[in-house]
């Protein structure tokens, strides 16, 4: 409620005042504040980290602003896994939603190998911040956790940062070409899922 009050919410949900507000913020202080942006886009699931993502490339360009975005989003997915289980299911319920978390725990049942559950941190559609409250409730260690999501949200949160770095550079060719390989990506998993499924159902 406070960080709402305050106009942070808002500043960090629209992306021209956030790069406003991590160009006003010099050396290690603007990466703290980019850390801290990161951070706090993972525990408030309703703050877009699209736009935070493109914002730390646009400003810090490509390789700080991925090392910052990766050293918050890590310290964000380990508070969302280890405050879960220090509040305990039914506050959870209450912040987040009782049928939302039911249906990432199934998602999390049916994900019964690290592989199964690493695929669900890096496809497109899932819901990665409240998906890590949810994995507080499974048996995983939070250092197995935490390497594990981090590995998988990587990619999408790297071509973030890079169609950030573009559009700072005006290099939209490099911003093109990234677009359509995270398109292919995504519908050449889409094809693979249907294409599985189909044969599951000949099959049967």
């Amino acid at each position: 409620m406070w960080l709402w009050h305050a106009g942070v919410l808002q500043r960090m949900s629209s992306k021209d005042r956030l790069i406003a507000t991590l160009r006003g913020s010099s050396g290690a202080g603007g990466a703290l504040l980019c850390i801290g942006v990161q951070f706090l886009q993972v525990v408030v699931a309703a703050i877009p980290g699209e736009i935070t993502s493109v914002a730390a490339g646009y400003v810090f360009g490509a390789w700080r602003g991925f090392a910052y975005s990766v050293i918050g989003v890590t310290l964000g997915s380990a508070f969302n896994f280890s405050f879960a289980r220090i509040v305990g299911r039914p506050t959870l319920e209450r912040l987040v939603g009782r049928d939302t978390l039911a249906r990432l725990d199934r998602s999390l049942d049916n994900a019964r190998t690290r592989s199964a559950m690493f695929l669900l941190f890096l496809l497109p559609g899932v819901p990665k911040d409240v998906l890590c409250y949810a994995a507080g409730f499974s048996g995983i260690p939070l250092i197995e956790f935490v390497v594990l999501s981090g590995l998988a949200r990587s990619p999408a949160l790297l071509a973030s940062v890079l169609i950030g770095t573009g559009v700072s550079r005006g290099d939209y060719r490099s911003l093109i070409a990234t677009a359509v390989v995270l398109l292919l990506a995504i519908g050449g998993y889409y094809w693979y899922r249907r294409a599985r499924k189909d044969d599951g159902s000949r099959q049967a």
